[in-house]
């Protein structure tokens, strides 16, 4: 007979398990969070049994993937910025020449140079402070949206540098020995 709740649930998460294991959908989850989050949380949104996730967070903090903090809420989980930061700047010198990132960042960055001159500011945080001027509800929902998406390029930008700036460095490898 099978489980009430395996029947009651949406088929994209039936799909889902099928698909991957629970630590896989844990590693999802506690990867993607943008806030600390117990393991409770993240075991209902990975689907997972909240003691097993709790191993797979604790297998995740010792890879040095997540970093917990103790709240009071009880002990909190968030991925580590320097791991995330590290394998995003890995996938990008994986993936793409240094000319293909130059041409990303030059791309970013006239972005960023449009947005100050369509504004008339000169960051994300000006244009937001902007939606208090006098103007209509849209422009300000706008001009929220274009913060977001700025400081988003901002830090893509600041990754793309990393990986430009290190770029042999990042794909040196060791002679082969004889």
């Amino acid at each position: 007979m099978a489980d009430s709740r395996e029947d009651s649930e949406p088929a994209y998460v039936s799909r889902w398990k099928e698909a991957t294991t629970g630590f896989d959908r844990v590693r999802s989850v506690a990867s993607s969070l943008e806030e600390p989050r117990t393991a409770g949380w993240i075991a209902d949104e990975a689907h997972v049994s909240e003691p097993t996730t709790r191993n797979h967070l604790e297998r995740l903090v010792d890879l040095g993937v997540l970093v917990t903090d103790e709240s009071a809420r009880g002990k909190t989980y968030y991925p580590d910025p320097v791991y995330t930061r590290l394998t995003a700047i890995q996938e990008l010198v994986a993936e793409n020449s240094e000319t293909d990132l130059t041409q990303q960042a030059t791309a970013i960055q006239a972005d960023i140079e449009t947005w100050k001159a369509e504004y008339d500011v000169e960051s994300p945080r000006s244009l937001r402070a902007s939606v208090t001027d006098d103007i209509s509800v849209e422009d300000a929902q706008q001009r929220l949206r274009t913060a977001a998406d700025w400081e988003s390029a901002q830090y893509q930008l600041s990754l793309l540098r990393d990986a430009i700036d290190h770029y042999e460095t990042y794909t040196a490898r060791p002679p082969a020995s004889v």
